[in-house]
């Protein structure tokens, strides 16, 4: 088959490889798009601190089943659309017991320590995988895995109905979770960031958007910071500034979700986590249970409008090494689809 192979840091490029071998309770799919993530860029620049070489990237895929080994094999028809959580858990220890399979400690992550979507197939667990509906579109299903991630951060930060949120930082990542926190009962969702563009498509999608750069921010911000803050903020720009002012914005006794990786040492002030009684939570990627509901968001065609904005350029596998190019570039886009 064809496939996106990077086999040393710098480099990632179209080469002839085996088809995958199925063992017990895995699944083949023939992938139809594979989206690109910010952190198939930091592999295959070399930056992934745990990735090993040669791989095949991509974890945010969609495509056909083709055919399942051992249990659960009966669950799909050939041709049935389908989404995989992407990642192995052992299922075993103390993480996977209480059901944040998230942070297994034996985690392996597609298209970092196994081979991911960037590929005509891929094999996946036969227990992460699931069906969808028929009729829907495999482009908004390539969606599914970061919607997942939104999904996951918002059901862990407790947000309720009635409640306000800020996100920090207006990626593909925060436009999702402004989203999803709106879809739960938010009343009012507040995006910080600093480029036009995202700031510009935020609003657009009906979401108050404030550049914390500008001359008059404080002005801006002085109806919600008279009220106290935010009852939930999400920092989702990785930086000692938008960390800085998740904390600052939060009510009195509100929830800090830690969710963009900060590339140093980060220090914060502790005394305002304390003076508040702040609760600081970091997050990663989502537990299988976030990832069904992220399915069952998408199965109710309530954001469809929304992530078809959030598709901005499409590419060939044929075209990966451009794909791959086009992402490492900041610029006025946010998903970049990759057709197998």
């Amino acid at each position: 088959m064809k496939a996106a192979v990077i086999e040393k840091a710098k480099e990632i490029r179209l080469m002839d490889v085996p088809l995958p071998v199925l063992e017990d309770g895995e699944t083949l799919i023939r992938v139809k798009f594979c989206g690109v993530c910010g952190s198939d860029i930091h592999i295959q620049q070399g930056h992934h601190p745990t990735a090993k070489f040669p791989v095949i990237p991509g974890h945010e895929f969609v495509g056909e089943f083709v055919e399942a080994k051992g249990k659960g094999a009966d669950r799909f028809q050939k041709g049935d659309l389908v989404v995989a959580q992407p990642y192995y858990s052992c299922g075993y220890c103390e993480a996977c017991a209480k059901g944040h399979d998230n942070v297994c400690t034996s985690l392996q992550f597609m298209g970092a320590h196994r081979n991911g979507g960037f590929a005509e197939y891929v094999k996946v667990l036969t227990r992460k995988t699931y069906a969808l509906p028929k009729g829907l579109d495999p482009q908004l299903a390539s969606l599914i895995e970061p919607l997942a991630v939104a999904v996951h951060d918002v059901r862990r930060s407790g947000l309720q109905v009635g409640e306000t949120a800020l996100v920090v930082g207006g990626g593909p990542i925060g436009i999702l979770i402004a989203l999803v926190a709106r879809d739960a009962g938010a009343r009012k969702v507040v995006i910080f960031e600093t480029n036009d563009f995202r700031r510009k498509f935020a609003r657009e999608l009906g979401f108050e958007a404030i550049n914390p750069l500008a001359d008059d921010f404080e002005k801006q911000i002085l109806p919600a910071a008279k009220k106290g803050g935010y009852h939930v903020s999400y920092e989702v720009s990785g930086t000692q500034a938008g960390i800085n002012a998740a904390i600052k914005y939060t009510k009195t006794t509100g929830t800090v979700m830690v969710i963009g990786i900060m590339k140093d040492l980060c220090p914060i002030n502790l005394s305002d986590i304390f003076a508040k009684e702040l609760r600081l939570e970091g997050v990663r990627i989502h537990e299988q249970y976030h990832y069904v509901g992220a399915i069952e968001l998408m199965r109710t065609g309530k954001l469809d409008k929304e992530l078809h904005a959030l598709i901005s350029k499409r590419y060939t596998l044929n075209e990966i090494e451009e794909a791959f190019a086009f992402s490492m570039v900041p610029g006025d886009y946010f998903k970049v689809l990759v057709e197998i």
